[in-house]
């Protein structure tokens, strides 16, 4: 583990953004899912998954890094992010689910994510939020696990987390959407993430080489609170005697300290035992003097045994730069052993499951003998924030600063009524469609409407009581943009509430202006181009720019020239194209999404086959042209890779669109044209 600030380089401080790309050996990208409470869509949209899909273009690029982006992402199996309920405003890119965590007398507070490529599997649990501060501005702590073959990364924490990212999807639907399209996504991806790693950790420590036992420490609803499972993994019987802590939220003062309490009683029943708080101090100036407060509440120094060999410490913590501390730690020891525990549980009772309030929280245990392994000890305290002893007066803050913004709602936002479900964007009948469900009776008045344009109201309770209160209701999608969101208001509301869209499937996602009906010559010069498809997109967008450029292609559809004796010439750059869509076709396709992508992607197969009959000058040409389409696709050799489509099933949906070809390559031609022969003898060829 480590903590994440500016400091990188330092031992036990890094970027947690860093912990986001990809590895040298990891393979292709196939999915990412990832909780948090607070979160910022665009900033995890650029910057996380940026880093994770190894984006080569930024946002200033313009097309370039949005055609990148769509490319990339529509090759995922899964991209999501799970964020509690009270923040998932804002608008984002359709080709990555939101599902909206409803914990009940909770929060979704964990902060996990879970990234999957072809070579490897990744597990981060943090303190910090998926938001610019948590990311890159607080004090935070963090954790990585990575798992390939060969890792001695431990089995059992992934499948736990695994379990417990299942179980907290099911906060994210009702009683209408058990079944809805992102989460069946989620549940998928977990369960791939569970087989491809199979082989690639440790079900138990091998040998001497792990010296430091790790474990998942999870809580939240019908799971044991934090102080419960640092028992059950402490390794031996004599308990622990002393405990450090640090926590930016502590329980008000105005009730009984139960976290506090409930660590005394974790702690040995004899000998000296003492509790260690380190807390952020500040000097402040009262009654003409200045003073050291710690933002600690009172109850943590009233809160201890009787005993006279039980002692409450304070230490203030060094912040640099003033950062805000949002990291959450707790390090408990003996004379033998030391159990270092970080992620997102606050020093609360709702952050360690001790109350009727139980929030969803997730941390790593790191479990070490600390006489046998001195280095490996030194290694989990340099991950420690730095604290120093205080050698003055202070007080401690009779009004703690609450778990507010980073850590607690506000009060101030609309939730959406759990009447409303599931809100899905998809086809039906070639028409956009959206498809809202809906149980029970929503509240009066209700009405939803755009998610920019305040004016704009979809549809209202008036028509939902027309249809006959359809618990399911289909509405036509005009706009040439998918929506994202909806608003929702009621009466009463005092504003909207957020509603998050997602799609059935992301093939049915419009491709970006920029892509859209490319011409033959185009789609030739993109796939005659040594660059990414971006790059070279970007150097197509400038010659569209200026149409008097002197090397336009001979393609060209509007130039107007007898196809008869140009047809060679025009063949062969057609030929160039047609080879390096073969060798894309036969690079390993990491999932169906990506093979998908080749195939009906903007530049794939069949966009190739549907300029040549959309710009084919004489049904020859078409039938020529497709022929060769065809031939090309029967020579595809596609290469495995573990963890990677088959080559039967690449193989498989290659014969399905040369048959498609076959029927528009004939049509037209005469029975006794040489071409029609020739492409007959083609495609009986092909379709072996």
């Amino acid at each position: 583990m480590t903590k994440s600030n500016e400091n990188a380089g330092r031992a036990g401080y890094a970027k947690i953004l860093d912990a986001w790309e990809r590895p040298v050996k990891a393979g292709d990208p196939i999915g990412c899912a990832a909780t948090s409470f607070t979160f910022a869509p665009d900033f995890f949209e650029t910057e996380c998954l940026g880093r994770f899909l190894g984006l080569e273009s930024a946002p200033e690029d313009g097309s370039a890094y949005y055609v990148e982006r769509e490319e990339k992402l529509a090759q995922l199996t899964c991209a999501a992010a799970l964020v509690d309920q009270h923040h998932v405003q804002g608008s984002r890119n359709l080709r990555w689910d939101l599902l909206s965590a409803r914990v009940p007398r909770g929060i979704l507070h964990a902060k996990i994510s879970l990234l999957l490529w072809s070579q490897q599997a990744r597990l981060i649990i943090a303190s910090a939020n998926l938001t610019p501060d948590g990311c890159r501005h607080n004090h935070e702590v963090f954790g990585v696990l990575d798992f390939f073959p060969g890792s001695e990364a431990p089995l059992p924490v992934l499948g736990e987390v695994i379990d417990f990212l299942k179980d907290a999807a099911s906060y994210a639907t009702t009683q209408s959407t058990a079944g809805s399209p992102a989460t069946q996504r989620w549940i998928r991806f977990l369960d791939r993430v569970r087989k491809a790693t199979r082989a690639w950790g440790a079900t138990q420590p091998r040998g001497r080489s792990n010296k430091t036992r790790i474990v998942a420490v999870l809580s939240g609803p019908q799971r044991p609170n934090v102080l419960q499972s640092l028992k059950t993994n402490w390794p031996e019987a004599a308990a622990p005697n002393r405990a450090y802590v640090i926590s930016p939220f502590f329980d008000p003062p105005n009730v009984p300290n139960k976290p506090a309490r409930n660590l005394w009683k974790l702690l040995g029943a004899r000998g000296n035992k003492s509790v260690q708080y380190e807390v952020v101090a500040e000097e402040v100036h009262e009654r003409g003097r200045n003073h050291l407060l710690l933002h600690a509440p009172v109850t943590l120094q009233k809160e201890h045994p009787s005993d006279d060999d039980c002692q409450v410490v304070f230490q203030a913590l060094e912040l640099e730069n003033n950062r805000p501390l949002h990291a959450k730690c707790l390090w408990l020891e003996n004379r033998n052993w030391a159990a270092y525990m970080m992620g997102s549980s606050n020093f609360t009772s709702a952050g360690l499951g001790l109350g009727l309030v139980s929030n969803l929280e997730a941390n790593l245990g790191y479990i070490i003998h600390q006489g046998k392994y001195p280095k490996e000890r030194r290694a989990l305290n340099d991950s420690w924030l730095v604290s120093h002893p205080i050698s003055r007066s202070f007080r401690l803050d009779q009004e703690p600063q609450l778990e507010l913004g980073q850590d607690a709602p506000t009060g101030d936002e609309i939730l959406l009524p759990k009447q409303f479900g599931e809100a899905t964007f998809g086809v039906d009948s070639k028409q956009y469609i959206l498809i809202l469900a809906t149980h029970g009776s929503p509240p009066d008045g209700w009405a939803l409407l755009h998610e920019s344009q305040d004016d704009q109201v979809i549809y209202t309770e008036s028509e939902w009581i027309r249809s006959g209160r359809q618990q399911v209701i289909r509405l036509a999608w005009k706009d040439s943009k998918p929506p994202s969101a909806l608003r929702v208001r009621w009466k009463g509301s005092g504003g909207c509430a957020w509603w998050p869209v997602n799609v059935i499937d992301g093939n049915v996602l419009p491709p970006p202006e920029e892509l859209r009906q490319l011409s033959l010559a185009e789609l030739v010069a993109i796939l005659t181009s040594a660059s990414p498809l971006h790059r070279a997109l970007a150097r197509l967008l400038q010659k569209r720019s200026n149409p008097n450029s002197p090397d336009k292609d001979i393609l060209d559809p509007h130039r107007r020239v007898d196809t008869s004796q140009f047809l060679i010439p025009r063949t062969r750059r057609v030929t160039w194209a047609l080879t390096n869509l073969r060798q894309r076709l036969e690079q390993p396709a990491a999932s169906a999404e990506t093979l998908h992508w080749r195939m009906y992607g903007p530049v794939g197969v069949m966009k190739f086959a549907e300029a040549i009959i959309r710009e084919a000058k004489s049904a020859q040409e078409r039938c020529f042209l497709l022929t060769e389409l065809a031939l090309e696709l029967a020579r595809v050799t596609p290469q495995s890779a573990p963890h990677c489509l088959s080559r039967r099933v690449i193989k498989s949906e290659l014969r399905l669109a040369v048959r498609e070809m076959r029927v528009q390559a004939l049509q037209g031609v005469p029975a006794g044209d040489p071409i029609r022969r020739y492409a007959g003898r083609a495609f009986k060829e092909a379709s072996q």
